[in-house]
């Protein structure tokens, strides 16, 4: 019988509860997995008490103070304990991205499994921190220099979650890229990608907010921006042609703080909205904001990435990360689940070119924020599972009957036995889980791993260049 595998839980946070807490219990059925603890800072001790009763996990756990940079030597030398007294050998990292290295490297220490929520790392002030946008892909290299030292005594996985991956959409996508290289020889030679999160938070909340914070020096890059710059360079790689890739890339940025997201809305029009409650919960003026906002992250950022080789450009990938964006909030007291809870709502397209080849583009649009219900209407535009995909082909080259194809995600789940009533995101991030689990338990090679530590060095050095990009900007204009 194989050695059962026992997980630590970092972070209970809205992902964990959405994601982490029902996977593990949904897997247990088929898998010997247990959280053998949950860890959670004391602020949070009442809110996740509360949602262990009421969906019946018995889990211990330890609440601990919040801290920075490294762990502190108690809490080490606790969990150290721990690890040992109760045979742990995986655990998952679910916290915001501050302390991801902090965990990695103890973990890795250990010689344990992980699996861990993106970005990789990032660092307060990045946005205004030369060394601390630079320090994102320092850390990543650090921890995958201890990951690559630790593999040399046991092998082990280090699983970044990032769901499009998994994505069975992305992979036919990808598919389709791969075939058009294999007749043709042709890179891709361009993408467009915009991501946006659709998150309305009123001007004092980015000040009071401290889940995916603006108030830390970072903002919609090192929240759900990181998935973005992975999946374009999944895309971009997806023809397989060694000898066509780049060897190194430039990225140009611009983003937009919430200094100037105070000038697009004025006092006068946040009255206007909610009239006199909206002094009820109006903390500072938009003069006392303007002050506190002084290197706040960012809410909005766009990129120009260009792949070089030999110093040419080769390819411009566009990158447009917003957080505001459509949104369906209509209320001025925010919701207790600032996660899926308080009118979010995804847009996302991918537009790739593959020379004069093809052109693939993929579409993603939500009109709903309430995502706990599906069924199979929401495959369609509006809903919460849309996903299509157009795709053009050069078909006097490469031959076949049409030159547009369209596929929807109806078609897809039903290839793939997805279920109607989750979120197809959701049910991405379970595979994560699983393949996890399966690596530990010796039914899949490393070479089958989706997302290891390893395949993550150029999605990092976008999101980190992102950061320097920026910085360099402002500190020229000082001058």
């Amino acid at each position: 019988m194989k050695e059962p595998i026992r997980l630590i839980l970092v972070g209970i946070g809205p992902h964990s509860k959405r994601v982490y807490l029902p996977a593990v219990t949904d897997l247990k059925k088929r898998y010997p997995v247990e959280i053998s603890l949950a860890i959670d800072v004391k602020a949070e001790a009442s809110n996740v008490e509360q949602h262990f009763e009421k969906n019946g996990y018995q889990i211990p756990t330890l609440f601990i103070d919040p801290f920075a940079d490294e762990l502190p030597t108690t809490l080490k030398a606790t969990l150290d304990n721990f690890v040992t007294a109760n045979k742990i050998n995986a655990v998952i990292i679910a916290t915001e991205p501050t302390v991801h290295k902090a965990y990695a490297e103890w973990a890795l220490g250990l010689g344990l499994h992980i699996l861990m929520d993106k970005p990789v790392t990032t660092r307060n002030h990045a946005i205004s921190d030369l060394a601390h946008a630079r320090g994102i892909l320092d850390d990543y290299l650090h921890l995958l220099k201890m990951y690559n030292e630790l593999q040399q005594r046991k092998s082990t996985v280090f699983t970044v979650n990032v769901q499009r991956r998994y994505h069975p959409g992305f992979q036919l996508a990808m598919e389709r890229i791969r075939e058009v290289a294999v007749a043709t020889n042709c890179p891709v030679t361009n993408i467009q990608s915009t991501h946006c999160d659709g998150q309305w938070r009123l001007p004092s909340e980015i000040v009071t907010q401290d889940y995916h914070p603006y108030n830390k020096g970072y903002g919609k890059i090192s929240h759900s921006g990181y998935h973005i710059f992975d999946i374009v360079c999944q895309l971009f790689r997806a023809p397989g042609i060694a000898s066509k890739l780049p060897d190194s890339m430039e990225v140009i940025s611009s983003m937009v703080q919430p200094r100037g997201f105070l000038k697009q809305l004025t006092e006068a029009d946040y009255v206007n909205y909610f009239d006199k409650d909206y002094g009820n919960v109006r903390q500072y003026s938009h003069h006392e904001l303007q002050k506190l906002y002084k290197d706040y992250g960012e809410m909005d950022a766009a990129m120009i990435i260009r792949l070089l080789k030999e110093e040419e450009n080769i390819a411009n990938i566009t990158i447009n990360l917003l957080h505001n964006s459509f949104a369906r909030r209509n209320w001025i007291m925010p919701g207790s689940d600032l996660y899926k809870g308080n009118g979010r709502v995804k847009h996302e397209y991918h537009h790739i070119q593959q020379g004069p080849f093809q052109n693939i583009q993929i579409h993603s649009y939500q009109a709903k924020d309430k995502h706990h219900q599906n069924n199979a209407e929401d495959y369609l535009v509006g809903g919460n599972n849309h996903f299509d995909i157009y795709i053009f082909r050069n078909i006097g080259v490469l031959g076949g009957e049409k030159p547009l194809e369209v596929i929807n995600m109806k078609d897809i789940a039903l290839r793939h036995h997805l279920d109607d009533s989750k979120l197809l995101t959701e049910q991405s991030k379970t595979a994560v889980v699983k393949e996890f689990l399966d690596f530990i338990l010796g039914n899949i090679p490393k070479t089958q791993l989706v997302s290891n530590i390893n395949t993550h060095l150029d999605s990092v050095k976008m999101m980190s260049a992102a950061y320097m990009s920026h910085v360099q900007r402002k500190e020229h204009l000082r001058v």
